[in-house]
């Protein structure tokens, strides 16, 4: 089964990645890529708003297709339309935490999975930890779980001294 998935609404559900990374988008693909290696699905990742350029998708690598919104457009729009188009719509997973696209999906009887829901799902075939998982096994000697929790809430914007 393929997958069609909202790359926003993903990035926004996965605690390492930020909408405000200028690198959010390639670093999504890399993880989708290895999941499509690894699962042998396809998977095709909506954006919104156009990529750098103004291009409207990347070229497909590694089992993955990655298109961008046009102008005017939105990704859930994007969404919408490909489901309606959908040969197979039985045979799809779209990734959408937007009650929309999930309405549109399943009037079409596709499977429709939350964020999160396919955020574990690539955490079980990845074999993926948290990030403070990794960064704590990765970090420098001297430092202890203590401080690094202190500057990574710092670092994420959150006051460490209030909680």
């Amino acid at each position: 089964m393929p997958f069609l998935i909202d790359g926003h609404n993903l990035i926004g559900a996965m605690p390492d990645l930020r909408l405000e990374d200028p690198d959010d988008e390639a670093r999504l693909v890399e993880r989708l890529q290895r999941l499509a290696m690894r699962t042998g699905r396809r998977i095709t990742v909506i954006f919104d708003r156009g990529a750098p350029g103004n291009i409207s998708s990347w070229p497909s690598r590694g089992g993955v297709t990655v298109r961008f919104a046009p102008s005017g457009m939105t990704a859930d729009e994007i969404l919408i339309r490909q489901i309606q188009a959908e040969r197979n719509p039985r045979g799809l997973i779209v990734v959408s935490s937007d009650r929309r696209v999930q309405e549109a999906a399943r009037r079409r009887s596709a499977k429709a999975w939350s964020a999160p829901e396919f955020l574990a799902y690539m955490q079980r075939q990845l074999g993926a930890r948290s990030s403070i998982q990794v960064i704590e096994e990765e970090k420098p000697e001297g430092v202890d779980a203590g401080e690094l929790k202190y500057w990574m809430e710092l670092f994420r914007g959150k006051d460490p001294e209030r909680g």
